[in-house]
């Protein structure tokens, strides 16, 4: 069959691609932490730890129904990371504590495909996909970090006030290499053109501007350093015997290392960029993100509503800065123009099966020609800060039964957003349907010299909440128990999942174009509905021996569901790869469908009509556009089994238990 004429041919290269069904994955792990306590006196303790983990993880990719995919196509990560830490826990006097970390760790991530170097392919197989070669973003992937950690606080006991005061800073040292694509990636349309050799639909390879090397021998890893000091003060104050209230205010200063800078760029491309519209809110290369002092005050309170604390109110409100993960800032380090660069074909590019001669061949370090992505940051941005806050019921009911309600709500401040500058304007649109969405051409950049211009800003937009209530029981008679039922939501506009920047502004479903729709709509992380229930019961069938045995259930609703084409963005011609959200049709007039496998326009219409009509927010927004995780998926119920067995022997007048436990996952699914 085509399968196997097609292993045959890889073969026939050299090239095994390995298996597709029922393709090895594993994670092994080695953990090893020792710990050192000296008593120095009564009154200063000193404790020195160090923790080493090791992890190798085969991806493993799998088949599916609509993916083949050949296991050499996997990834392989290996991970270690050492971590010391040196802690002095001191008592000053009768009302002063204080406590004192560093702490020093080293994490080398190494992320490399599972096989002999080749190129990527991804071939179209109707609606689906055959996959096989080196996998695309491991051809050249390190990661090396330094991190120094130095805290102290200081506790001071005054009345009734117990004040803290201290400070936490980090520092990094970072490396990081990333060369996506760099064997060579080509997109084939069916089968049968990769089998006759014939022209690929798309091709990318990312490659170092430094050297002639590919994978992790290349000279182009991004070096940078970057730190945060940060202050924090707070005041518990233990109003009276009922109130108890927590006042804070901590300042945080991040900083980072000088970037490199691009000359031609600025002077030659930043020009283009606004003559051609955009505002670069002042991002230049070679500048970052300025070091601003970040201020997050909090306040709580814990507030006992009876005489025997049966029933209590707390909560806070609070500012919380976050950081923001060092591959996203560090995109300015490694893709400046002059790092990594990247060629782009459509169309006319034969398969060429050897990793080591892929276009653009050879290039010269000393005269390296500007190419790649560009990530720049705007000239005050500032990183991520929320407002939180929360609010919890607690009531004892009696005979061990605890009633809680929760409710919280986070609103966004300050969160990254992504616009990629070198898009130039959409200047048609789509024609013959109430579907007028603009359309793009993704082959014509404003400045044609580098791929996507990334440009990270700040937004206000989004905000989520959870509310919650929960029964639990206490262990009496052997038994305890819980159930409990949440409902959340969320709202943004960038989720960040992705590691590059790039892929953050290319993720977003949108309608009229990812710089333009940047709307606040349901996040990917939204909760929804979610029940819980455990139960265990404790059988004491002696003094010695005992079995537990525990049931968990969960019911949860599906993820959050975007409707959108399958036709890898070229409905409006946006992006090489993305899907856009649908258009909902209302008649068969909304739509233009053409005879496909044999079936006709109208079998297609009466097919899809019948699916619209069978989904309530498809039928209920039929003429409109579908909006972003505007669905969900089904509910899913699962329930889990557990079994404690103890076993206890007197030995040498002690008492010794042994346990044995065994573990049943979706324990309803095996019966």
């Amino acid at each position: 069959n085509k399968l196997n004429e097609l292993v045959n041919k890889l073969r026939g290269y050299g090239y095994d691609p390995g298996t597709y069904t029922n393709n090895l994955r594993f994670l092994n792990s080695e953990k090893i932490t020792v710990k050192l306590d000296w008593n120095i006196n009564d009154k200063h303790n000193l404790s020195l730890r160090h923790g080493y983990v090791k992890a190798d993880n085969l991806e493993g990719v799998q088949s599916d129904f609509r993916t083949i995919q050949f296991l050499n196509s996997s990834e392989s990560f290996i991970s270690n990371t050492n971590s010391t830490s040196l802690e002095l826990n001191s008592v000053l006097g009768s009302n002063l504590s204080n406590n004192l970390s560093l702490t020093f760790t080293k994490v080398d991530d190494d992320r490399d495909p599972t096989s002999d170097p080749f190129p990527y392919v991804n071939i179209t197989d109707g609606s689906g996909s055959i996959i096989f070669g080196s996998e695309r973003f491991s051809t050249a992937n390190l990661l090396n970090q330094k991190v120094i950690t130095i805290s102290d606080k200081l506790n001071i006991y005054k009345g009734n006030h117990t004040f803290t005061v201290g400070t936490h800073n980090e520092f990094y040292d970072i490396g990081n290499l990333f060369i996506p694509f760099n064997y060579g990636s080509y997109e084939f349309d069916d089968l049968q053109t990769f089998l006759d050799d014939g022209n690929s639909s798309f091709y990318i390879r990312s490659y170092s501007l430094k050297d002639n090397l590919e994978g992790d021998d290349t000279d182009a890893l991004a070096s940078f350093k970057a730190g945060q000091f940060g202050l924090f003060v707070q005041d518990e104050i233990q109003v009276n015997d009922k109130l108890k209230l927590t006042a804070g205010l901590r300042m945080d200063l991040p900083f980072y290392g000088d970037t490199p800078e691009n000359t031609a760029f600025n002077t030659g491309t930043i020009p283009l960029l606004e003559a051609a519209g955009y505002d670069l809110e002042g991002a230049r290369s070679g500048q970052f993100i300025k070091s601003t002092p970040m201020l997050s005050p909090r306040l709580g309170f814990n507030l006992d509503l009876s005489d025997d604390n049966s029933r209590q109110l707390r909560g806070g409100i609070g500012v919380f800065t976050s950081r923001a993960p060092l591959v996203w800032v560090g995109g300015a380090y490694n893709n400046y123009g002059l790092n990594r660069g990247t060629v782009l074909r459509f169309g006319d590019l034969p398969f060429n099966p050897d990793w080591q001669s892929q276009i653009p061949g050879d290039i010269d370090p000393n005269n390296a020609q500007p190419s790649g992505d560009i990530d720049l940051f705007a000239e005050d941005f500032k990183l991520p800060k929320f407002l939180k806050a929360n609010l919890i019921y607690d009531q004892k009911l009696g005979s061990g039964i605890t009633l809680q309600l929760d409710g919280n709500y986070n609103k966004t401040l300050r969160n990254v957003a992504y616009k990629n500058v070198n898009l130039k304007p959409s200047s048609s649109k789509l024609t013959g349907t109430p579907d007028d969405r603009p359309i793009y051409n993704r082959r014509d950049e404003v400045d044609d010299t580098y791929g996507r211009i990334i440009l990270g800003t700040n937004t206000s937009d989004g905000y989520s909440y959870n509310l919650s209530a929960q029964l639990t029981k206490e262990f009496t008679s052997g038994f305890q128990g819980m159930m409990a039922y949440s409902y959340g939501d969320a709202y943004s506009v960038f989720d960040g999942t992705s590691s590059q920047n790039s892929s953050q502004w290319r993720g977003l479903h949108t309608i009229r174009g990812r710089n333009i729709d940047q709307q606040l709509s349901r996040s990917n992380f939204a909760q929804g509905g979610r029940f819980i229930l455990g139960l265990s019961k404790e059988f004491a069938w002696s003094d010695n021996i005992r079995t537990t045995l525990s049931l968990f259930h969960e019911s949860a609703q599906g993820r959050p569901t975007s409707y959108i084409y399958n036709d890898r963005g070229r409905l409006k011609n946006e992006d090489s790869r993305e899907r856009e959200l649908i258009y909902i049709p209302a008649t068969s007039s909304d739509i233009i469908l053409v005879e496909d496998n044999g079936l006709s326009p109208e079998e297609q219409w009466s097919a899809l009509d019948a699916f619209i009509s069978q989904d309530p927010y498809l039928s209920a927004n039929r003429g409109s556009y579908a909006e972003r995780n505007a669905s969900n998926g089904p509910w899913s119920h699962v329930m889990d089994l557990k079994v404690l067995q103890d076993f206890s022997f007197d030995i040498s007048g002690k008492k010794h238990t042994f346990q044995l436990s065994l573990d049943v996952y979706n324990f309803t699914n095996l019966i």
